[in-house]
């Protein structure tokens, strides 16, 4: 028998790391129950996964725009006129590897919103060639909607009605597909897909002593009675707070300076690392470095002799470790708030989407989701709250865990069951 061919789509393991988490977690998920199954990720940033992943039955496939546009479509569209006639094409490896999958699992974390109309046609072309060859195409947890732009509208309700199976990350992205007119037997509520991530799934290995220093002097200041509270920093809300003219990282040291308590220190971390490049998107070091010059000037240096900074890659195994090492978490990063959640640390956060607040929701902290034009006096007095509970809250994360998480592996039994997978 030869091995199932499972290809993805949407997620890197370099960058995004909260992409990366959802696609390790899908690679080591279906392996549980598909152990035999070779994987053709197609990935936006190509050379970087190839020089980061050795497992040799994940492939790397080039997904940048360009690459979709120029090839792919032109021979999905080829084949797909072909095999109106039963005919099949020779295709390039990675083409032949799609047209061969089983499934083409789609795990990006948002898609076909009004808010991110720039990116539709992107969400578009990562399906559409799938669609042409006959690829059944199943949309893993990810939030979708809302759905009242005429365009997206329209386009949604194409797309999204030729997937095999879609999986709402949340109640509100599920309403969002009940508005559109899918029918029920169409979805499911499923949650995120990182929830289930576990240390043995990771497929990089990055500055790995740097982060076990800096997890050992953690380790010790916690030791020693000290509380470590932690920020995960979002480059593009930095961006989308200038719109408003705001300062990103004043709001955050504002709400520090107010939090501040002598036996407190604070990390900060990035949760999409691209070190070496000056690029902004995907890349919060930028924004963690901001913060840093930032700081140096508005404030005092009792304060930033106690603040860490973390400025180089890191995955998401690490990630996870950061946020577990934390007694509490600030973040506009969705895959560092869900690391945090499942490591039972309180969390709060400052983002732009629906997105946080339907998974806070599932864990009964809907009150600390906020958006990033909010009054700085709320997040304030909601993150002082959560200092005086924090033993309260960490045993409420960890009692919705096992909920989450079960909810989290109903898209991969589905999988299972319906492409008859035996482990």
């Amino acid at each position: 028998m030869p091995q199932p061919k499972i290809s993805i789509i949407g997620g890197t393991i370099w960058g995004n790391r909260g992409a990366e988490a959802m696609l390790v977690t899908t690679i080591g998920e279906v392996r549980q129950r598909c152990p035999d199954a070779e994987f053709g990720v197609f990935s936006y940033y190509p050379a970087q996964d190839r020089a980061l992943v050795q497992d040799p039955r994940v492939h790397i496939f080039d997904a940048r725009p360009k690459t979709l546009v120029l090839k792919h479509l032109p021979f999905a569209l080829a084949q797909g006129l072909a095999g109106l006639f039963k005919l099949r094409l020779p295709l390039p490896a990675d083409l032949r590897f799609l047209r061969e999958s089983q499934v083409l699992l789609d795990i990006g974390g948002i898609t076909f919103n009004d808010g991110r109309l720039v990116f539709l046609l992107f969400n578009i072309f990562t399906i559409l060639p799938a669609m042409l060859m006959r690829v059944p195409v199943v949309k893993l947890s990810q939030a979708m909607g809302p759905f009242q732009n005429p365009i997206n509208r329209l386009l949604s309700k194409i797309f999204l009605g030729r997937c095999r199976h879609l999986f709402a990350r949340g109640a509100q992205t599920a309403d969002f597909l009940s508005d559109l007119g899918l029918p029920e037997t169409k979805w499911d509520e499923a949650a995120d897909i990182a929830m289930l991530y576990q240390p043995q799934y990771s497929l990089s290995r990055e500055n790995e002593e740097k982060v076990e220093s800096l997890l050992a002097a953690l380790a010790g200041m916690r030791r020693d009675g000290e509380r470590v509270i932690a920020f995960s920093p979002s480059v593009l809300l930095m961006k989308k707070t200038e719109t408003l003219q705001r300062d990103y990282a004043t709001l955050l040291l504002d709400l520090l300076q107010t939090m501040d308590r002598p036996h407190q220190r604070y990390l900060f971390f990035p949760n999409a690392s691209r070190e070496s490049s000056p690029k902004a998107r995907n890349n919060d070091i930028i924004a963690v470095r901001r913060i840093r010059e930032s700081a140096r000037l508005i404030l005092p240096e009792a304060i930033t002799d106690r603040m860490v900074w973390v400025d180089f890659d890191i995955n998401n195994a690490a990630i996870r470790r950061f946020t577990a090492a934390a007694d509490l978490l600030l973040t506009s990063r969705f895959h560092a708030m869900v690391s945090g959640l499942v490591n039972a640390t309180p969390t709060l956060v400052i983002g732009w989407s629906h997105k946080y607040h339907e998974v806070l929701s599932a864990f009964g902290m809907p009150d600390f989701a906020f958006d990033f034009s909010a009054d700085p006096e709320a997040m304030t007095a909601a993150a002082l709250g959560l200092l005086d509970r924090l033993a309260e809250m960490r045993a409420q994360l960890a009692a919705a865990r096992p909920a989450n998480q079960a909810s989290a592996a109903h898209q991969f039994d589905w999988l299972q069951e319906h492409f008859a997978w035996k482990n």
